[in-house]
């Protein structure tokens, strides 16, 4: 039922003013592009793939594949673990998924909530365009796949994008943007891509179809975004992510507002928080913070995101995961005495695995709090 209301959302879209109609893509073209991308192995009958040099793609497969092979292991294997354990089985785990300062990390999310079926993202990153391999020299396929290889070094590494870097290396990039990393993700988590739409949220509100290059300039008081419809071989319908460029401190989300109704309409059952720069400490970032828990009926996330104090007891169960010790030296200012008080005080349960800037294994950690039903009495409420 999700999958149609989709479905018919989408064609619903009113194209943007200045924004050119575009051809409907060819669906399986776009579903061979995110596994080219991805070091994959397009369907043998792919005309995409007969179209690109094998020994083009052929190094690129071999060295992403490498990566995310170990990853598997050391990585998605155990998240995976940890979210079915922690966040339900999959009649009960949250479908509306909101991941703020998250880049392109739709890796983190599909793994972590492999029940989504609708998600947003956001971050500063350029949307980008769709990769066209079409009259690509074999070298210049080669060196298109090279950069997206160095794109995505730092989350198969550490956990997590360098935003700076990745700003400058997704402009830089031939295959430009999030919406080719968002593709590597996708395809490699099992799911084929249906259908791709470049959007505008407008300053009435209104989400319209843009295209590549109107996304790339937007016009003043509107926001960027993408949006990707996918599925599983098993799946009644549709599931979609999208993302937006955009600023979240108080001064952008003065500037757009139409970005705080829209997720408050959106009505995240779980937000993710992961290598937030830990901006919601920050005065000038009450706003997007005040959404959250207003909105979030869940919050998982790293002791990057909302500063512990944040989640009254009374209003909040929290559930700590690993160990947390200090912030990396980078964010050294931003100590939780309260936070350090509680792991040490509680009963924090093992993490296998490392996440956030604290990436090693054993050395990170995570907390989980669920919005009570019923407020406790403050006299009932955990100090």
């Amino acid at each position: 039922m999700l999958g149609l209301l989709i479905s018919s959302a989408a064609s619903a879209l009113d194209l943007c003013p200045g924004a050119s109609p575009e051809p409907e893509w060819n669906r399986g073209a776009l579903n061979d592009t995110a596994r080219i991308l991805a070091g994959l192995r397009a369907p043998l009958e792919s005309e995409l793939a007969d179209r690109i040099d094998a020994e083009a793609l052929e190094s690129h497969r071999q060295t992403l594949g490498q990566s995310f092979a170990k990853l598997r292991q050391t990585q998605i294997e155990p998240v995976a673990r940890f979210a079915r354990a922690e966040l339900g089985a999959p009649e009960d785990s949250p479908k509306r998924i909101y991941y703020p300062f998250s880049g392109p990390d739709a890796l983190y999310l599909l793994t972590l909530f492999p029940d989504a079926q609708s998600s947003v993202l956001t971050g500063l990153e350029p949307i980008g365009a769709v990769p066209d391999f079409t009259g690509l020299r074999p070298q210049e396929i080669k060196d298109g796949l090279a950069e997206v290889r160095r794109s995505l070094y730092a989350i198969l590494s550490f956990s997590f994008f360098r935003t700076n870097d990745l700003t400058v290396d997704l402009r830089r990039s031939r295959f430009s943007g999030v919406t080719p990393i968002l593709f590597v993700f996708l395809a490699e988590a099992g799911y084929a891509v249906f259908d791709v739409r470049f959007v505008l949220l407008t300053p009435s509100g209104q989400l319209c179809r843009a295209d590549a290059a109107l996304v790339a300039r937007p016009p003043q008081g509107a926001i960027a975004g993408v949006e990707i419809d996918y599925f599983l071989p098993q799946d009644a319908g549709f599931r979609r992510i999208q993302y937006f460029a955009a600023d979240l401190g108080d001064g952008g989300l003065r500037r757009t507002p139409q970005y705080l109704d829209y997720i408050t309409d959106f009505d995240p059952q779980a937000t993710y928080l992961k290598s937030a720069s830990y901006l919601m400490y920050k005065p000038y970032f009450s706003l997007v913070r005040k959404l959250i828990l207003d909105r979030s009926d869940l919050v998982l996330q790293d002791d990057s995101g909302i500063p512990h104090l944040w989640f009254r007891p009374a209003l909040w169960q929290a559930t700590l995961y690993g160990r947390y010790g200090s912030p990396i030296a980078l964010f050294n200012n931003w100590q939780q005495p309260g936070l350090r008080a509680a792991y040490a005080q509680g009963d924090p349960k093992p993490l296998d695995f490392g996440i956030g800037y604290r990436h090693r294994r054993n050395d990170s950690n995570l907390q989980l709090y669920r919005k009570r039903i019923e407020p406790l009495a403050q006299d009932d409420a955990s100090p």
